[in-house]
């Protein structure tokens, strides 16, 4: 699957960067145990906390205490700065909260978004799953890695 994310943005001289909060940086090893990464990722931010968020990814705190950080409007931000700040032509990002307990009255256990941004559009997808840590890590990742190719390759 990263092969061919890896493969397209290759072929098509187009690069992509990653905003990640529940996945931690697991979007990010994927893309860079492929050979030649380096010419198509531009980077990523682990944006685990509310102050990541709102001092490296400049995420309005506003944003994050009317919707919360596990939310479309917040995961959507996210993505968008992030390919401002790695200049990338695409980015994802992911927010989530895997639980076991909750950090906010506004988002539920297993609740999860996934962005896509790009200069022409900003998709997301809302996720709800029921699991312990590690898997709600490597599903997320999964979901992630298959909305871009789903949204950016097969369009």
């Amino acid at each position: 699957m990263e092969n061919k994310i890896v493969d397209f943005l290759r072929e098509s001289n187009k690069t992509i960067s990653f905003a990640e909060s529940c996945t931690g940086g697991a979007l990010s090893k994927r893309i860079v145990l492929i050979p030649g990464a380096s010419e198509i990722f531009h980077g990523s931010i682990v944006s685990y906390s509310n102050y990541s968020k709102t001092n490296i990814l400049n995420i309005n705190i506003e944003d994050i205490q009317k919707y919360s950080a596990v939310s479309e409007k917040v995961s959507k931000e996210m993505a968008i700065n992030a390919m401002k700040i790695f200049n990338s032509d695409y980015s994802i990002s992911t927010t989530g909260n895997a639980g076991p307990s909750v950090t906010d009255n506004l988002s539920d256990r297993g609740d999860c978004f996934i962005s896509i941004a790009s200069k022409e559009i900003v998709v997301c997808k809302k996720i709800k799953i029921d699991c312990d840590r590690q898997s709600f890590i490597s599903k997320i990742t999964e979901e992630s890695l298959n909305f871009f190719i789903n949204t950016i390759i097969k369009s």
